[in-house]
């Protein structure tokens, strides 16, 4: 099987065809994972609706959204069970969007809830950013997370993100990220780094790594992931992460999503 996976991977990437726009993305992900020494499980599903059809000549199908410089309104649900006796189920809901102007001035918006079965947490987060140049951006953002215990919590975000061609059809994309974290009694920061070889137009592998700092917790997470395009409407996808400090804790997510 690694090896069919593996030649048709390499047949796929050789044939440099042109590939199919899309304009709506629907998909489904699979989590199973330890906090602490607590066992989960869990499914989710989500959505991206493109107020344009999505141009994916310009790079990586993976990153096709954002060479297109595309706007999109997106949704995503995911529910997870502790195994241990009488668990509520976790339920994490998210809708938002990206809207991208003739200027290329970037504005971002979106609702999260999260529900444990006794305690509910909502987060209001708007950005506003530009197209530095073609295969480039940055935005800056602000959340506002509040719960039933009136625990608040404000983070201030600076996100850039690119992607480079290289030789023979491969690519590389990159990531950092600098977040100013404000909480009740306490503040901090976060620092995430992240990269992406892309060996096609259809494979990339990727490694990413983040610091949170905020009072007496902190945490340490790395990643591991890869996409990739069996064709050009349909991705499958895997990431591999653990988290160490305060937030220990493991998991793997795994998915796949349909482009129409």
């Amino acid at each position: 099987m690694k090896k069919l996976l593996l030649a048709s991977a390499i047949a796929i990437a050789a044939t440099g065809q042109a590939y199919a726009d899309y304009q709506f993305e629907v998909g489904a992900v699979y989590t199973d994972g330890e906090v602490g020494s607590v066992d989960y499980d869990g499914f989710g599903v989500a959505g991206e609706f493109h107020f344009d059809k999505v141009d994916t000549s310009k790079g990586p199908l993976a990153e096709a959204a954002f060479l297109d410089k595309s706007s999109f309104v997106n949704f995503a649900f995911l529910t997870v069970e502790p195994d241990f006796p009488n668990a509520d189920d976790e339920d994490t809901t998210n809708i938002g969007g990206r809207f991208v102007t003739a200027t290329n001035l970037i504005i971002e918006a979106d609702w999260t809830t999260q529900d444990d079965g006794n305690n509910d947490t909502d987060a209001v987060r708007i950005g506003v950013g530009t197209y530095l140049s073609e295969t480039s951006d940055v935005v800056v953002s602000y959340t506002s997370q509040d719960d039933d215990n009136n625990n608040d919590v404000d983070y201030l975000n600076v996100d850039f993100h690119g992607v480079n061609s290289l030789n023979q059809g491969a690519s590389v994309a990159y990531d950092v990220s600098v977040g100013y974290i404000d909480a009740d009694s306490d503040d901090g920061y976060r620092i995430g780094v992240g990269g992406t070889y892309y060996f096609s137009n259809m494979f990339g592998l990727g490694v990413d790594a983040e610091l949170v700092d905020v009072g007496n917790f902190s945490s340490d997470e790395i990643g591991i992931e890869a996409s990739f395009f069996p064709n050009e409407q349909v991705e499958l996808f895997a990431r591999i992460f653990d988290v160490g400090g305060d937030a220990d804790s493991d998991g793997i997510i795994i998915g796949g999503a349909v482009r129409f």
